[in-house]
């Protein structure tokens, strides 16, 4: 199973960011939202990307 955790890593990193004043809060948000939206489309595009699995028949 695939377990895609740059998504919730860049999470932890963007709260501490916020909390310390380095970044605006709409820049938050827009992170935020990039980062929901890569880790949601990570597992089919890699099913996109990967060869189809063949199987074999028993002729």
């Amino acid at each position: 199973m695939l377990m895609n955790t740059r998504g919730p890593m860049e999470l932890i990193v963007l709260n501490i960011g916020l909390d310390l004043g380095v970044i605006s809060p709409t820049l938050f948000a827009m992170m935020v939202i990039m980062a929901l939206v890569t880790t949601i489309t990570t597992a089919p595009a890699l099913q996109f990307l990967s060869p189809p699995v063949r199987t074999q028949t028993g002729d």
